[in-house]
């Protein structure tokens, strides 16, 4: 059969375009991911270990790390190189992300031609919900880099002596990321060794590269700290195990949504083992080259086994197997190639149909992918509603941390992400985030493992810290001491701050702070002198939404002359254009943490109230008021300011937007 030359460069021509504009398109994904992801407590933990392995501390030794050792190493060598935040961490992260896909297209290419490498690259960019996992810092991307490295190096025309070293480093190296990749050794090492011709000398330099790669990466941290080594990257994993039944059931159900949301590339794996093995089967009889399907059989193997591994922790979900997204765009893009390939030395009639079939499937197969990973990413909340720049929150939040803790001095906070834009430390023990809390463990224990129990954080809390800083979800984790820690919370702090869309799963953080002597200003002055040595300096007023409901927040800025006589309650009242009451909030001062009665002389407050605005007619402007009064409903006289000799305080006039 004669092939037009036009025609052929037409479709070299095609496929490079579309090779372009798939990673246009996935880097386009990938960076808007990295900014509106929501925040993973994971990265927080990830990226202080970075900082503290270049501030010359030991993994496991010197503070716990539930990962084989290679990720904090590389970045924070990038940290190093352009500062330390939650930025670079993404931006790395997305970087490796896409050396990752890239390798993993060419892995393709190689193995079944051009289209195939853009068949991997469409896998790739309908994968919604596992590019999520590639967008944050955590092992994802170093992992599925290495590996896709491993499978490129191993499929060159190089020395063979050179090949097998560094496709076996690679792999080493992945294994020194994360632990489940063990599993990957067996297949990829017997792989390397079956396609080389000297199979001796394969054997000692694969054997060799891995017992040295190996002993670097894990072997010295085991001789220097094993049994704490152990412990993290295993027994944390597995020491809060379910019963057997429930253990059974939690599987099954993992395995029904992993089936679910990877759909299209498992069946196309599946495919691909059953072409695979057949013409393996048949090659080798024939004596014919057997390392393109013998290739794809171990990739589907290396996908199996991390399916598999993926069981084990109590932690796991289905985004612990985007992982092997990469691995199954080759596998799928190999398989599907290889069918049109095959069509293509067909009649030209009986070709053009098939191939239509073909394609047809393929689009099917691929938006049906799309639609899986889509549902799967709203599934678990990766993004807000309305999109939001989530690292933007825990930068002002971290603005605000530097204002009340001096340079060196610890905050108290299970949010690593939080002390990391701080650029603040935390006390030993809680380098973990809230994984380092062990309530049930006695002193000894949690002192061994580099852990925190209920005494040690009572004790941190009560010193007390320059500022203490909890989620809506670490508040709901603390078991045992609850009446204890709050009781010493209300005892040593001041509720200063109250910011929303913070955590992981959209919750509010908390800022607690010591009785502050040093005024902070307030985003609006507006002084007025109440009768009992109280003073308002003048407030914040912002309009938010909570759970899809309007909100006007509004913050007090007080300031005590002496220590009130009696305790007061505030009242925040919205109202109308005609000074008729709307809504409004009445609390004793800090959310109840600060009765006016423990304020002391020159102390400095910061009062939040939060008022409802569903159902108003925002098209009429409002007047907020605020003012203050006893146990009798008797209100506060103003001595002093705008508003002098009457018993309320109108700060200004409101108008609301959509």
């Amino acid at each position: 059969m004669t092939v037009h030359p036009r025609r052929t460069h037409s479709a070299a021509s095609t496929l490079r375009w579309m090779t372009i504009s798939l990673v246009l398109l996935l880097t386009t994904e990938l960076l808007l991911l990295l900014i509106y992801r929501r925040i993973n407590l994971d990265e927080g933990w990830y990226l202080n270990a970075a900082k503290l392995v270049y501030e010359g501390k030991a993994l496991y030794q010197d503070f716990a790390y539930t990962q084989t050792p290679v990720l904090p190493y590389v970045y924070g060598l990038f940290q190093q190189l352009f500062g330390i935040g939650l930025y670079q961490g993404r931006i790395l992260t997305v970087l490796l992300a896409l050396g990752a896909f890239l390798l993993s297209a060419a892995t393709a290419r190689r193995l079944a031609g051009p289209r195939a490498g853009v068949i991997a690259l469409a896998l790739l960019a309908t994968s919604f919900f596992a590019a999520t996992q590639y967008t944050y810092t955590a092992t994802y991307a170093l992992t599925a880099y290495f590996l896709a490295a491993a499978f490129y190096v191993a499929l060159l025309d190089w020395r063979p002596d050179l090949r097998n070293a560094l496709a076996t480093l690679f792999l080493c190296l992945a294994v020194g990321t994360r632990l489940s990749t063990v599993v990957c050794l067996p297949p990829v090492l017997l792989y390397l060794w079956l396609t080389s011709e000297r199979k001796g000398r394969a054997f000692f330099v694969i054997g060799a590269t891995t017992i040295v790669t190996l002993g670097v990466v894990l072997g010295l941290f085991w001789l220097r700290s094993g049994e704490l080594m152990v412990y993290d990257i295993w027994g944390f994993h597995l020491d809060r195990i379910l019963r057997t039944r429930w253990r059974l059931l939690k599987i099954q159900n993992r395995v029904l949504r992993t089936a679910l949301d990877f759909a299209a590339p498992l069946l196309l794996c599946g495919w691909a083992a059953l072409w695979a093995g057949r013409r393996l089967w048949r090659h080798w009889h024939l004596q014919l080259p057997v390392r393109n399907p013998l290739t794809v059989l171990t990739m589907v193997l290396v996908v199996a086994g991390l399916f598999v591994a993926h069981l084990v922790p109590r932690t796991t979900d289905s985004y612990y197997n985007a992982l092997q997204m990469p691995l199954m765009s080759v596998i799928g893009a190999v398989v599907v190639a290889r069918q049109l390939a095959r069509l293509s030395d067909q009649g030209k009639g009986e070709r053009q149909v098939r191939s239509s079939w073909v394609l047809w499937l393929l689009v099917v197969a691929l938006a049906g992918h799309g639609a899986l990973q889509l549902r799967a990413l709203l599934r678990d909340g990766a993004l807000t509603d309305p999109l939001q720049n989530q690292v933007a929150v825990v930068r002002d939040a971290a603005a605000l941390v530097r204002q009340y803790v001096p340079a060196g001095q610890p905050l108290l906070t299970f949010n690593q992400h939080l002390a990391l834009e701080a650029d603040r430390p935390t006390p030993p023990g809680y380098e973990m985030a809230i994984f380092a809390y062990r309530p049930t463990w006695d002193a000894d224990q949690a002192l061994h493992y580099k852990v925190i129990n209920n005494t040690m954080l009572l004790d941190d809390l009560a010193r007390p810290m320059a500022l203490a800083a909890f989620t809506e979800f670490d508040l709901e984790q603390l078991y045992g001491e609850r009446e204890s820690f709050f009781a010493i919370l209300n005892t040593h702090y001041r509720w200063f701050y109250t910011i929303p869309h913070f955590g992981p799963y959209g919750d509010i953080l908390y800022l607690y702070v010591p009785p502050q002597f040093t005024v902070q200003p307030p985003a609006v002055a507006y002084p007025a002198t109440f009768a009992d040595g109280i003073q308002l300096l003048g407030y914040d007023l912002r309009q938010d939404r909570i759970q899809g409901q309007p909100v006007l927040d509004a913050a007090l800025y007080w300031q005590a002359a002496a220590t009130p006589s009696q305790e007061y309650t505030v009242f925040v009242q919205l109202l109308d254009a005609h000074g008729a009451f709307v809504t409004g909030f009445d609390n004793p001062p800090c959310h109840r943490t600060c009765p006016t009665t423990t304020w002391q002389p020159g102390e400095f407050l910061r009062d939040e109230y939060q008022l409802a605005l569903d159902g108003l007619d925002i098209s009429q402007p409002f007047q907020l008021q605020i003012g203050m009064y006893n146990g009798e409903g008797t209100r506060l006289d103003v001595l002093a300011g705008n508003y002098a000799g009457e018993d309320r305080v109108i700060l200004q006039q409101v108008e609301l937007h959509p």
